[in-house]
């Protein structure tokens, strides 16, 4: 009997045992490019056509704020300036990667007070609109999962990002009166997502680079006392309406915070890399059935740089703990720095495997 993707990843987040080890991966453009010139390929070529038994392939994500009206677009020269729904106002030259941010909605703490954070359930958004309008040609490829912001990202946005830590230092209750702002719009905003995605019974991810390879920005207590009651408050209200699984995306190390993050609600962890100091085998030792990995093959410290040998022992540490479920391999994304040749090894590897599976 053939099992679909929803479904292969509905039986992997209940950590019970799928009919083969599912995959996760994004695909970036570059890397796409890459390939194509390495295969001779023409300029068309589907690469998640060609990788067929990729699972998740795609979040039907929405990371916008809730300042829909203002945002704008406006080119001087080579500079453009861009006003995103978080109310930012950002600076970005011509042919460079990075930007800048120049300025944010709230300036003054006194700001927060004067903000209309509005209702997305009543308020006409695009990103809402696309979501539904591509969720069905996703969901015949993919295993749907939907996607949006957390607390931490958010009130850096909208307060910038150096302030905003330096709030965290000196000004608790402004931080928490800040999240709760937050987290009201996001838990109101995720339940759209869900309707429009129909995605209750798969997986919610949630957006929240909060740490360093190091550890969190902050420290526990602080995140105890400013982001978990958000945390839990908001997650709680998603599953009071059914949602099944909810999934950290964090690509850094969260040992610090780990328990909290369980306990707030999260069913789940995207981004558990050894270039961390985060390994699938030691989480899952710890955590067991309570926490969903998703993730494992370093980009940094193996994809990238291999070699061969480095790849296929990475594969094997993770199927070896995978077999009974809760587990999802893949990479945090597929981009220019990943050879055309490994990536196509770690494939290769993959299908091997299931045939032992």
């Amino acid at each position: 009997m053939s099992t679909t993707p929803r479904e292969r990843i509905k039986t992997v987040l209940a950590h019970r045992r799928p009919d083969r080890l599912p995959r996760y991966e994004i695909l970036f453009p570059a890397f796409c490019e890459s390939w194509r010139t390495w295969r001779g390929a023409s300029d068309d070529a589907d690469l998640y056509a060609h990788y067929s038994k990729i699972d998740i392939g795609t979040i039907l994500a929405s990371q916008g704020g809730p300042f829909v009206d203002l945002a704008d677009t406006r080119q001087d020269g080579k500079t453009k300036f861009v006003r995103d729904t978080w109310g930012r106002l950002t600076r970005h030259e011509e042919g460079a990667k990075l930007f800048e941010v120049v300025e944010t909605p709230i300036a003054r703490k006194t700001d927060l007070d004067r903000l209309d954070f509005g209702n997305p359930k009543t308020t006409p958004r695009p990103d809402l609109e696309h979501l539904a309008s591509v969720t069905p040609q996703v969901a015949e490829r993919f295993a749907p999962v939907s996607g949006v912001m957390g607390l931490f990202m958010p009130s850096h946005y909208l307060r910038g990002e150096i302030t905003f830590l330096m709030d965290l230092l000196d000004d608790e209750p402004f931080c928490q009166a800040l999240i709760g702002r937050v987290a009201e719009f996001i838990t109101a905003l995720g339940e759209c997502v869900l309707d429009r995605t129909d995605t209750w019974d798969t997986a919610l991810w949630v957006y929240d680079d909060f740490g360093s390879n190091h550890g969190p920005l902050m420290s526990p207590d602080v995140f105890e006392r400013c982001f978990f009651p958000a945390y839990k408050k908001m997650i709680d209200t998603w599953k009071s309406k059914g949602l099944t699984n909810v999934i950290l995306h964090h690509d850094a190390n969260c040992w610090a915070v780990l328990d909290m993050l369980v306990d707030a609600g999260f069913t789940g962890i995207q981004g558990i890399y050894p270039g961390a100091g985060m390994s699938i085998p030691d989480v899952k030792a710890k955590y067991g059935d309570r926490l969903a990995l998703v993730g494992g093959i370093c980009n940094i410290s193996v994809l990238a740089p291999g070699p061969k040998r480095k790849i296929a022992n990475a594969v094997a540490e993770i199927a070896e703990v995978a077999r009974d479920g809760g587990v999802v391999i893949g990479a945090h994304s597929i981009e220019e720095d990943v050879p055309p040749e490994h990536y196509d090894y770690y494939s290769t590897l993959l299908a091997e495997l299931d045939q032992t599976w």
